[in-house]
């Protein structure tokens, strides 16, 4: 499992396909600290761009 520098802002991590449950990945650590750990995320697509954020419960 990869450790993250202190500080980082940027955190590049591996995609896998399941055939059943879809496209799946490990968030980092810090972002889940960040977003002081959600149990579900939001993901937007907003002017070409995606936002990720804790979602609303």
């Amino acid at each position: 499992m990869p450790k993250w520098k202190e500080g980082a802002t940027i955190f590049t991590v591996s995609v896998t396909y399941h055939d059943v449950r879809g496209y799946q990945t490990v968030v980092p650590k810090p972002v889940m600290a960040h977003l002081e750990r959600p149990g579900r995320l939001t993901f937007e697509i907003k002017r070409g761009k995606v936002e990720v954020r804790a979602a609303k419960d």
